[in-house]
């Protein structure tokens, strides 16, 4: 399963970090009409902003504003691919 460390600091100098996994990916290739496994190839800078503003969205913590509005208060969005291995085994189902 593909994750990340997504953190977002804002201008006032707020810090917060979210566990990017799941839904995000799926909503992303929604949003952009691409497969995750793409995002490396083709990385845009609002690539990883959306992910920071959508992750702060499904957890509540977006502000209750719309991506500019949120983006214009974010100072730098940076994610962090994860490599460590999942707790238990994949497994797959029907």
């Amino acid at each position: 399963m593909l994750r990340a460390q997504i953190k977002v600091t804002y201008l006032d100098g707020r810090v917060v970090e979210f566990d990017g996994k799941g839904r995000l990916w799926i909503d992303f290739e929604n949003k952009f009409d691409m497969s995750i496994m793409e995002l490396m190839d083709k990385i845009r800078m609002s690539h990883f902003w959306w992910l920071g503003y959508h992750a702060a969205k499904m957890e509540n913590k977006h502000g209750g504003v719309e991506f500019d509005a949120w983006a214009d208060g974010v100072d730098t969005v940076e994610v962090e691919w994860r490599t460590d291995p999942l707790e238990k085994p994949a497994m797959l189902t029907s």
